[in-house]
């Protein structure tokens, strides 16, 4: 007969969520899994299996929660599907976190260039889900008159999510909120089919 399984495993799952965020999988050492979660590694093998498992794990519950959670808020729940947007990039940069560890699944993408099958399954579903969440504001925005309604929504989207993920990265690399405040107007201001006007701070 097995142990009981004593801990939280969804608390568990948060903190090496967060922790996988902070440092990535590959700066990520069983010591500090140990000490963010408080269990030895092989409670945590016993339960989720090797590192590389609870690392998947841990993206396929950033997906479901902190993805979905920021499209869900600001993006599907927009009555102004512009101010949505605005609101869900200005989301990546203002946290209150310092540093801000940016997200995961861009993290992911960028950390590794040959991400293991199932890895990169995860980080697609990210990325697939974020784009099917800015095509729908896109759509929306076009029905309100706030975006060009020739304008292809589903390549609208593909750019947006190149813009956005641009915006991650750059967060990342600890870009000042002023300039990435400036380069969202800039972005939402392309997207109505305007000049681009936003001055930037750090000229």
């Amino acid at each position: 007969m097995g142990r009981r399984q004593v801990f939280d495993a969804d608390e568990v799952l948060v903190a090496v969520m967060q922790l996988f965020r902070r440092r990535g999988h590959q700066g990520t050492s069983l010591k500090d899994l140990e000490e963010a979660t408080g269990l030895h590694p092989g409670s945590l093998y016993r339960a989720f299996g090797n590192k590389d498992a609870l690392f998947r794990a841990a993206l396929d519950a950033y997906v479901d929660r902190v993805v979905a959670g920021r499209i869900a808020e600001h993006l599907e729940a927009a009555h102004d599907p512009l101010a949505g947007l605005r609101a869900y990039f200005r989301s990546t940069f203002e946290t209150g976190l310092d540093p801000e560890p940016g997200c995961l699944v861009t993290n992911t993408a960028v950390e590794s260039f040959a991400l293991d099958e199932l890895t990169g399954r995860g980080v697609r579903r990210g990325l697939d889900l974020i784009e099917r969440g800015l095509r729908g504001a896109i759509v929306r925005g076009q029905t309100s008159g706030q975006i060009p309604a020739g304008a292809d929504p589903d390549r609208l989207a593909a750019r947006l999510l190149v813009d956005y993920q641009g915006i991650l990265v750059l967060v990342r690399a600890g870009t000042p909120a002023a300039r990435l405040g400036a380069m969202t107007e800039d972005i939402l201001a392309a997207l109505r089919g305007e000049p681009v006007l936003a001055p930037d701070p750090a000229h």
